[in-house]
This record gives structure tokens, C-alpha cells and sequence, in this order.
């Protein structure tokens, strides 16, 4: 539990880091852009490279990955539902309602997911189901996200799904067929490529403090917004959590500790980082989307030591 809420407490320090270099313009609003595009293009697909190579293909880890997708969609189409309801309850209008239920399906999975889960589990496995979570996550916020922020959005079919070939889902397939081969990088390449895959923490958090340096704390005081986070990081997390637990231990379905740990882990993320961005490009209400952002990102520091307690709690 120690390194668990250690780990936190990085992210929550590195984030720190990240606001006050905004706030006093070491980083200026030019290096967000920067600092998304080392992630995105750089770091994080090196980082998932290098993992997955590195990692020795079994069985196990196979079946665990066809119920990681099986699962991942269980889930986010739950999720889904659960943020129509709420908006309907709010009686939120619908610029703001797609918002709601959106970010209750989407996650930030990579910028907070992928470092947390790499440095909780570094042998490369955990990493894998994250990878697979964000694929599944992309196919739909690439097809059914884009539709709904944008309805009168001409680019459909094959114009949506060319968005899901990008540097992460290529370094995903590219990692999982040296997986297969037994492929290896040599030990020079392994160490300077798995260096600055590492350095995907501290980017990610870096960016993550500048954007949350830009809210307005006054602006954020609405019950609908603590009511999605604490539904978003708690309330289906902990559903997820015992209703795959129950079939796990009931049901005899075989998936092991690490798939399930990262399945609920991902599913109790803040709100997406990239949505915001999306929103602010389809006009969309991207303040709402930058509002959730903020409240559920700075409340996660909290409710992920408390799920991840429970998580090893029901695993001892």
C-alpha cells in the first residue's frame, strides 16, 4: 500500500511541477502542444515497444487478451449508459448531456493509465492489457465519439476508422508480433529506446499540471460535475471490480490478477484529456469537458489509492 499511494503521490507532485511552470510561464501555452506530440508520437509508442517485445509470449497472456477486449467493451458501453442516465437526471441539454456521457465512457487511459500501471506492474504485461484497453477505447471514440460531438460530421466509415492507425496502435501491433516471433531489440537499442519510453511519466504529468493550471477553481462548483466524478472514479469502478471478481471466482473465468487489475484500474481513470481538445474542435462544450477534466483528475489522486486498496484486498 506504501508504494502504492508513493506512486500517487509522484503523480500528484510531477503534476504539481507541471501547473507551477505554467503559472509562471517557464512552460508556455506553445509547450503543451510540444510536450502532446513527444507523448503521443515519441515516448509513450517506444514505451509500449520496448514492454511488449521484451515480454515472453504464453498461452495465458493470449486468453487474458481476447477477455481483456471482451471485457473492455462490457465495460464502457455500461459506462455509457450509466452517463445517459445521469444526464437525464440533471436534465442537462444536449451539448452538455454528450459531454456527461462521453467522459463517463472515456477515460485518460494513457496519459495517467499507462504510466501508473507501467510503475505499479513494470514487467510489461500489465502494459499489454492497457494497450488493448486503449484500442478498444479508440475504435469507439473515433466512430461513435466523433458522431455524437459532431452530428453533421461528413467523415464516416473508413475516414473515421484511418484515425485508429496512429504511432500507439502501430507500436501496439508491432510490439505484439515481436511478442509472438520471440524478436528482440538489441541490448543498445533496448536501453536507449526503453529510456526515452520511460520518460512518458513525467511528459504526461507535466502536461497534465499545465492544463489543470488553466481551470478556474470557481468555475468548477456544480453538482452535476462531483456527482460524474464520483460516479466516473468510484461508483462503477467498484461495480466492475466485484461483478468481474464474481465471475472470476464463481463462473471460473480464467483471468489472472494482472488483466483484471488493469480492466478496473483503467475503468476508474478521470475524465479524458484528449475529449477536451475534441470538444473545443467540433464545437462542442468544452468547458464542461475541461471542468470534469479538472475535478476528476484532482479527486483521482484520492479514489485510486482507495481502488487499488480494494483490489488487493479482495486478491490476498
Amino acid at each position: 500500500m506504501n508504494t502504492i499511494i508513493d506512486q500517487i503521490l509522484i503523480l500528484g507532485i510531477l503534476a504539481g511541477v507541471g501547473a507551477l511552470a505554467y503559472r509562471f510561464k517557464i512552460l508556455e501555452e506553445s509547450a503543451k502542444s510540444v510536450i502532446e506530440k513527444i507523448v503521443f508520437y515519441i515516448a509513450l509508442p517506444l514505451l509500449i515497444l520496448t514492454k511488449l517485445s521484451a515480454l515472453a509470449f504464453t498461452s495465458e497472456i493470449l486468453r487474458n487478451a481476447g477477455l481483456v477486449i471482451l471485457f473492455t467493451y462490457a465495460i464502457m458501453f455500461s459506462q455509457l449508459l450509466l452517463g445517459k442516465l445521469s444526464a437525464r437526471i440533471f436534465k442537462l441539454e444536449r451539448p452538455q448531456a454528450v459531454i456527461h456521457s462521453l467522459h463517463y465512457m472515456l477515460g485518460n487511459v494513457v496519459f495517467l493509465g499507462f504510466p501508473l500501471l507501467d510503475a505499479l506492474m513494470p514487467g510489461g504485461e500489465a502494459l499489454l492489457y492497457a494497450a488493448l484497453y486503449q484500442l478498444v477505447l479508440n475504435t469507439i471514440l473515433w466512430s461513435y465519439g466523433v458522431i455524437q460531438l459532431d452530428p453533421d460530421n461528413r467523415q464516416k466509415g473508413w475516414g473515421q476508422l484511418k484515425k485508429l492507425v496512429n504511432p500507439n496502435t502501430i507500436a501496439l501491433s508491432l510490439g505484439l508480433l515481436m511478442m509472438l516471433l520471440s524478436l528482440r531489440f538489441p541490448p543498445l537499442l533496448q536501453k536507449a529506446f526503453g529510456g526515452l519510453g520511460s520518460t512518458t511519466l513525467y511528459l504526461a504529468m507535466l502536461y497534465i499540471g499545465m492544463l489543470l493550471a488553466q481551470m478556474k477553481v470557481k468555475e468548477i462548483f456544480k453538482l452535476s460535475i462531483f456527482t460524474f466524478s464520483f460516479n466516473k472514479l468510484i461508483l462503477s469502478p467498484l461495480i466492475f471490480m466485484f461483478l468481474i471478481y464474481g465471475l472470476i471466482h464463481y463462473l471460473a473465468v480464467p483471468l489472472n490478477s494482472t488483466a483484471f487489475t488493469v480492466l478496473v484500474l483503467e475503468s476508474a481513470m478521470p475524465a479524458m484529456t484528449i475529449l477536451v481538445l475534441l470538444a473545443k474542435r467540433f464545437g462542442a462544450d468544452d468547458a464542461l469537458a475541461m471542468k470534469n477534466f479538472f475535478v476528476s483528475t484532482v479527486l483521482s489522486l484520492i479514489t485510486l489509492p482507495f481502488i487499488l486498496y480494494l483490489l488487493r484486498w479482495l486478491q490476498m
